[in-house]
């Protein structure tokens, strides 16, 4: 291959890579207050869940936890520098995210929603006890 045809090809896959990376920037999600909310986040801790902090006043679910923001929506989880992104997706959150209630979400995961236990904290209702076994 000549040189002229290596340029090209290396000028080619680098015009590829950030029309590929403006596309998914352009598609990440954006945080937006709820109308007549502040602009800014009101963090509040989550309840039984050091360290990690939501945005009740926010539209989206939005978590504040170890310096970054982590931001619930569609059905994904997303990762940023500051509240308002830039987002990256991410294909899970830190393992104490699992810790956080339904309540503290304005759509849960499914791993949050309908969390049901047992008497003396079982992990199943009385009545599905037999089943579990």
């Amino acid at each position: 291959m000549g040189k002229t045809m290596k340029n090209f090809t290396v000028m080619l896959v680098t015009m590829s890579l950030v029309v590929l990376l403006a596309g998914s920037w352009a598609a990440a999600p954006r945080v937006m207050a709820q109308p007549g909310a502040p602009a800014p986040p009101q963090w509040v801790p989550v309840p039984q869940v050091p360290g990690i902090e939501y945005a009740p006043n926010i539209a989206q679910d939005l978590f504040r936890y170890g310096g970054e923001f982590f931001n619930w929506q569609n059905g994904a989880w997303y990762r940023g520098r500051t509240f308002n992104g830039p987002w990256l997706p991410v294909p899970e959150p830190p393992q104490v995210f699992y810790n956080i209630q339904a309540p503290y979400f304005k759509v849960p995961p499914g791993w949050a929603k309908g969390k049901k236990t047992g008497w003396g904290g079982a992990p199943l209702p009385p009545g599905q006890m037999k089943k579990g076994r």
